[in-house]
């Protein structure tokens, strides 16, 4: 479902949108038009025992239309979930949802929006020791050659932790990039990023979780967002909660550890910029979003 809609917030961010890596480069205006603006939105919603959404609300920041509330109101209100079940009954459940909007230019001039992707957190009542926590998660180095091209974006993660709290298998599932430049340009910074983002991982730790239904697990599957930006003078950074442009990278689905999992995960540009997130969600939808 998508809707067509001619928005200035939506133009002025793919006006804003970076300049190339180089100005010359060859390949750059192809790359330019799989630019994407999109906008994370928030809030939480409450699953009945049937699996149909009973309410749901967002965050009242958002920076969004009455249009574009009443077009996520009529989607939200159409889905329908596996029932969350407690002690193997189900219940009426509240949980966080994260929303990924995104505005693609249409022939006409106006701008087709539609909902991307979805993340669903736990239940908001649910004990802190259900799940993961982070301990210790250095942060990676900037890459030289990615500082010098003037490169950033996000790379996610995808981590498996053993129950020894480390981690035992870790890839990039996905790195979209802010920037725009060659192709070979943007196989570069993917390259760098990547490398960077899986040395640091490599050496995080987790507490795991000692009560809830996962507590038994043999080892646990995470997404992380690992965020790469420049803060020098002029750069304009993103704020959480407004439209922004970049380049979505191809989405990896052979990682053998986890690519059973993968098939149901769905993508994984609807997280927040920062913070642990099981592949295993919350909620799990069965409305496709399309």
């Amino acid at each position: 479902m998508a809707l067509r809609v001619m928005t200035g917030i939506v133009l002025a961010a793919l006006l804003a949108f970076a300049m190339p890596v180089e100005a010359g480069a060859r390949g750059a205006a192809a790359v330019r038009k799989q630019a994407v603006s999109s906008l994370r939105v928030s809030g939480n919603i409450v699953i009945g025992t049937d699996g149909g959404v009973r309410s749901h609300e967002l965050d009242p920041e958002a920076p969004l239309t009455p249009v574009l509330v009443d077009f996520i109101a009529g989607t939200i209100a159409k889905w329908k979930f596996e029932p969350v079940l407690v002690d193997g009954k189900p219940v009426n459940a509240r949980v966080p949802v994260s929303l990924r909007l995104v505005a693609q230019p249409a022939d006409d001039g106006k701008y087709d929006i539609s909902i991307v992707s979805t993340y669903f957190g736990s239940k908001a009542d649910a004990p802190a020791t259900d799940s993961l926590k982070s301990i210790q998660q250095t942060p990676p180095k900037y890459p030289k050659t990615a500082l010098l091209m003037g490169g950033k974006g996000v790379v996610y993660l995808l981590v498996e932790v053993g129950r020894d709290g480390k981690v035992a298998n870790v890839d990039a599932e996905q790195v979209n990039l802010g920037v725009v430049g060659g192709e070979r340009e943007m196989d570069v910074l993917r390259s760098q990023f990547t490398a960077a983002a899986l040395r640091a991982a490599k050496g995080w730790t987790f507490a795991i979780p000692t009560t809830g239904n996962q507590a038994n697990d043999d080892s646990w599957i995470l997404r992380v967002p690992v965020q790469f930006v420049l803060t020098g003078p002029g750069e304009q950074q993103h704020k959480e909660g407004t439209w922004d442009t970049y380049i979505p990278g191809p989405r990896n689905m052979e990682i053998p550890w986890a690519q059973k999992k993968l098939k149901t995960a769905g993508s994984p540009d609807a997280l927040p910029d920062d913070g642990i997130y099981p592949l295993r969600q919350g909620a799990t939808l069965l409305t496709p979003l399309g």
